[in-house]
């Protein structure tokens, strides 16, 4: 057994029924790998009882670290969160609701010690068929239409080594998503599958809407490529009316009797009352990044820790 310090740091919500098996699970798999362990749990400002349920497990076990934001931030904050505590030579984070498999941690820290900087996981299997779908869609959108160039179906369990860590760290842009942080570092990286499972307690978080502002996120913190296509569109719309306005002009030389084609206004009036709105909502979603930004806020406030060095 080698003697490394290993972290793992999972963000905990509505999770007070298997935050007890989380931590068996996470400590027998590591366990077998090294004596050093930390398990850092991120209570996301739970509504249920799962800060009292870390509160306890954190009392029997000195080797788990328990973290309590003063508010919900989302996952991708309570991972951040999380990673700014650890302390170990390996991390690896995952979900708090036993989907990520923990058995995989070995094989995720073989990988890291052959010299990768960071692995990712992937399932071929999603939970149901919504996932499948709109899962399809996200990375359709984020790689083929937008081109970013991300690991398709990448999960949120990833392992990586201290210096991956000491990188990602020190990010501290407040429009955070975890896979566009990594896949901005770049750095030595592999990839592995493991069997995603189902969620055993409670309902995922991830609605479709959540889903699509995360896909935003992605995207236009990675890309100008909305913007060079919205100036494309516009153009092509113009380049149409000019079309559409030479034809009309010609119709109604030659046939001076026709009446005007009030579908033709109504289709014109739609469409570009349609692209003016997207067009604003693009730009004004790009302004609220900056000015998230600008304003240089904590990027998240601890409330209270349990066996961690603050």
């Amino acid at each position: 057994m080698d003697n490394f310090k290993l972290s793992v740091v999972s963000p905990i919500y509505r999770a007070e029924k298997i935050v007890n098996e989380l931590v068996n699970q996470i400590a027998a798999a590591s366990g077998t790998i090294t004596e050093n362990v930390e398990i850092i749990l991120v209570d996301d400002y739970s509504p249920d009882n799962s800060w009292n349920e870390i509160s306890t497990i954190c009392a029997k076990n000195n080797q788990v670290k328990g973290i309590k934001l003063s508010k919900n931030y989302g996952q991708q904050m309570a991972i951040s969160a999380g990673l700014r505590y650890a302390t170990g030579d390996i991390i690896i984070i995952m979900d708090g609701d036993l989907q990520n498999p923990p058995e995989s941690i070995p094989v995720i820290a073989a990988e890291i010690k052959k010299g990768y900087d960071i692995v990712y996981t992937v399932s071929k299997t999603r939970n149901h068929w919504r996932d499948e779908l709109t899962s399809k869609i996200f990375w359709y959108v984020i790689n083929t239409l937008f081109k970013v160039g991300m690991i398709p179906n990448q999960l949120m369990m990833k392992g990586f080594n201290k210096k991956y860590l000491e990188a990602y760290n020190s990010y501290d842009e407040r429009i955070r998503v975890v896979a566009g942080i990594t896949h901005d570092i770049g750095l030595k990286q592999t990839t592995i599958e493991v069997d995603n499972k189902r969620r055993t307690s409670g309902k995922g978080n991830y609605t479709f809407f959540k889903r699509f502002h995360l896909m935003l996120d992605i995207i236009l913190t990675m890309t100008n490529k909305p913007l060079n296509y919205l100036i494309n569109i516009s153009m092509l719309s113009v380049i149409v009316s000019v079309l559409v306005g030479i034809y009309t002009s010609i119709n109604y030389i030659i046939y001076p009797n026709v009446p005007p084609g009030y579908t033709t206004l109504l289709l014109f009036i739609s469409f570009f009352g349609s692209l003016t709105l997207l067009v604003l909502g693009i730009i004004g979603r790009y302004l609220s990044n900056i000015y998230i930004e600008v304003r240089n806020r904590p990027i998240f406030l601890v409330q209270q820790l349990i066996n961690v060095n603050p």
